[in-house]
This record gives C-alpha cells, structure tokens and sequence, in this order.
C-alpha cells in the first residue's frame, strides 16, 4: 500500500495539459534519475533498463514511446547514421548494436537521449552521462563504436509514438480520466 499526498497529485488533464515537451524538459526530466540502477525490464525508480529509461523520460513528457529499443527506433525521423552529431538536437534518440552483415540482421541492443555538447544521458549500468567527444578524456569509446543512428521523435507526427494531450488512451468511454 501506498500514499501520495493530495498537494503532491493533480488531476489527470490538468497533468496532460501542463506539459511542455522540449529537449530542455526530456534532458531535465532525464537528469532527474541520474544514479537510478539499471535493471532489465524495468520502468522505475527502483531500477530501469535503456529502454525503459527513454520510454519513462517521454512519457513524463506527455508522448508514449514503444516499450523496446528494437520497437522506439521505427518511430520518427532519421538524421544521423554517420557519426556526424552536428544535426542532432537535444532529445534525440541514439540507438546501438550491431549493424547488418550479408549474413546476419541489424541487431539494437541499446538506446540513450542525446543532451548536446556530444553527450548522451543512458541506462546502462545506471543512469549516466557519456561523451563522444572523441578527444576526452570520458570519451566513450565502446559505446561509440557500437553506434548505429539516430532518430527524432520529438515534433515529428508519428503514429507509434501516442501523444497523451491529443489521445484518449487513458480515457474511460465516457471521457472521463481511467483515475483522478
């Protein structure tokens, strides 16, 4: 059982109607579970994997993403599969694993949000900052050379991402929220 204190709560719509989904919000929502553990599967503060992370970090922002890393990286647009991060815009979505081969498929395997500055807030291991700096010395090579693309969610119309001001997914049939 648990409380949350009626100062703390808001109604639904009023929730819904209050968010403002920008790079600066998702990247401020994103910091704010910096040291959450990873866990596979998970969706919480108790712990979080990759894809969870950035499914939580959009949703806290009014979008719901698909569940895994293998499903979020259909949605929105592609603007990078070069390693050129000059077009990336903070909240852009940066997927990794392994490329395709003539003889196996492309594989994602991880996920993180792009903050600027040739940084990326992630789940792995916990909740952290990486660099792609290639100069730095945080530079993260590993992660760097597993990089396959990077897509834009945000401000794009796509149909596999539901944006909750514009949906009735937490709806009853009559209109009215599933739980004030």
């Amino acid at each position: 059982t648990a409380f949350v204190e009626k100062s703390a709560a808001q109604p639904y719509r009023e929730w819904v109607a209050s968010l403002e989904p920008t790079g600066e919000n998702l990247i401020k929502t994103a910091r704010e579970m910096m040291g959450v553990p990873y866990l596979w599967g998970g969706t919480s503060p108790k712990g979080m994997d990759c894809s969870g992370y950035t499914k939580t970090i959009f949703f806290l922002n009014g979008m719901v993403l698909p569940r895994d890393a293998s499903q979020q990286i259909a949605a929105g647009e592609e603007i990078d599969s070069v390693k050129n991060f000059e077009n990336l815009q903070k909240g852009d979505l940066l997927y990794f694993g392994r490329k395709a081969t003539d003889t196996t498929s492309e594989r994602i395997i991880h996920v993180g949000m792009w903050i600027g500055d040739n940084k990326f807030i992630h789940s792995m291991g916990e909740v952290h900052i990486s660099n792609f700096d290639t100069t730095a010395t945080d530079f993260d090579e590993y992660n760097y050379n597993r990089y396959l693309r990077t897509k834009r969610v945000l401000g794009t119309n796509d149909e596999r991402v539901i944006q909750l001001a514009q949906s009735d997914l937490f709806m009853t049939p009559k209109g009215e929220p599933i739980r004030d």
